[in-house]
């Protein structure tokens, strides 16, 4: 998308020669020849940068920079402000940048003077994001993405550096919950380039109901719905030049599916309320804890928005399923967290090892992660003993058996059997009873996700 920028100033003739001026670098430009008309066209549709005048027939330049300063504040935007006067002062100088401006400079203007302040000022915008993004990126992905060893995991991460070249191409990432999808994105968006220096945007599609997850995606305009009292970018907006993570895809709402699928093929979309298209250059991720093919089988997700989604698919194996990187995840999350408690050097009996390498972490890595920060907490002196390992299911070691009678089947007061809802109801009640309740031991009996046993027990109105 074009930077924006927004001209107030009461002259006309400097506002058309600094509309051409900027418009022929590539800018998008508007203006307002008032302080009032200004600030309601830039709380409409907030910009990039406003150049600004300092004396508006109708109010003081600085006010209107300290009402854009205060709402920019209560709003989360970064909006820049040149101040531009024939009436130049220190005093007035000093005023406008101790209020948030980005420069101030003198009229008469020479239009390159003009043109130069604006590139340096929305570069000076884009670098400041971009610490911002990869502070926070360097920061959640500290420590948290080892890929392990596996044979299988180094699939994965050569999966990733073939499609980190491929700079457009949507991808889809399965996986059980915990295993890291989100790292696996965030890897994607790293390695590819072009887009490693731009903004990496995430939305949980499992958390925001209908109408929420298109305002977040899509972003609304002012009075669009009641609560809509601003104008808002979308998160389609927001990863402009970057990539956009769609997590827990398989949860979207199929409205909004329909709606995704047009932006996917198009790029181009409207706010919620709206009545322009916006164009942006995104790389659509996409992850899942569900299958998505079952999905469309049932009518829950659209056949052409999987196709869609699925153009590269990387699969994150289990933990389970590379028992060889357990150990080596369980002592890097050792270390890390007995740093960050300020622990002595600590290390795990050989008892300890042996107990967590015979688990099969239904949470994945993320219930390993846990299991050692626990360990950590509990633990009163160098050595981690199996004590200190708070497990919630039985190890490999000791799987549960579960009595003949338990398969019986009741018959209704009819003589008949129950249908077949009702016998996957009565299964997962007696396993739950089995299990005394433990929801992940359940999944593990029954060799499916944490997720799809909650929601079957949510479905049953078992919990």
């Amino acid at each position: 998308m074009k930077p924006t920028v927004l001209v107030i100033d009461d002259e006309k003739t400097f506002r058309i020669v600094a509309d051409e001026a900027l418009s022929s670098e590539g800018f998008a430009v508007s203006t307002a020849p008032t302080g009032a008309a200004g600030l309601a066209a830039w709380q409409k549709e907030p910009c990039d940068l406003v150049i600004l005048d300092r004396h508006l027939p109708d109010t003081d330049g600085i006010a209107v920079l300290e009402a854009m300063a205060r709402e920019s504040r209560e709003r989360g935007l970064d909006t820049l402000v040149v101040i531009a006067t024939a009436y130049a002062d220190v005093a007035s100088a000093v005023q406008a940048l101790k209020l948030g401006a980005f420069d101030y400079l003198s009229k008469p203007l020479q239009l390159p003077e003009l043109v130069v302040t604006v590139r340096k000022a929305l570069e000076a915008k884009r670098l400041r994001a971009q610490v911002r993004q990869l502070a926070g990126r360097a920061q959640a992905a500290m420590g948290d993405f080892v890929p392990g060893s596996s044979a299988a995991m180094q699939r994965v991460i050569d999966m990733v550096d073939k499609v980190a070249e491929a700079t457009e191409t949507t991808v889809l990432i399965q996986g059980e919950s915990g295993t890291g999808k989100e790292l696996i994105a965030d890897l994607i968006a790293r390695k590819t380039p072009g887009r490693r220096d731009g903004p990496f945007v995430e939305v949980n599609c499992a958390s925001l109901p209908e109408n929420l997850l298109e305002s977040e995606l899509f972003g609304h305009e002012r009075g669009a719905f009641t609560d809509a009292k601003t104008q808002k970018r979308g998160l389609f907006e927001e990863a402009d030049g970057g990539t956009l993570l769609l997590d827990e895809v398989g949860e979207m709402p199929l409205p909004t599916q329909a709606k995704l699928l047009k932006v996917l093929e198009e790029m181009t979309f409207r706010r919620l309320g709206g009545t322009r298209d916006l164009s942006v250059d995104v790389r659509i991720v996409a992850a899942t804890n569900k299958e998505l093919a079952d999905e469309v089988a049932r009518g829950a997700f659209r056949l052409d928005l999987y196709h869609r989604l699925d153009v590269f698919h990387i699969r994150v194996p289990p933990l389970r399923d590379r028992r060889e990187d357990i150990l080596p995840l369980a002592h890097h999350f050792l270390a890390r967290f007995a740093a960050r408690m300020r622990k002595p050097a600590v290390r795990f009996a050989p008892e300890t090892e042996k107990q967590l390498g015979a688990y099969d972490y239904p949470g994945n890595v993320r219930e390993l992660r846990n299991v050692i920060e626990r360990a950590v907490i509990l633990s009163t002196g160098e050595v981690i003993d199996p004590g200190c390992i708070v497990l919630s299911g039985p190890t490999r070691a000791a799987p549960a058996a579960l009595p003949a009678a338990f398969f019986a089947v009741e018959l209704d007061a009819a003589g008949q059997p129950p249908n077949l809802d009702g016998l996957e109801r009565a299964y997962i009640a007696r396993l739950l009873e089995f299990a005394g309740g433990n929801r992940t031991a359940v999944a593990r009996l029954l060799g499916v996700s944490y997720p799809t046993v909650a929601k079957k027990i949510a479905d049953y109105g078992l919990g």
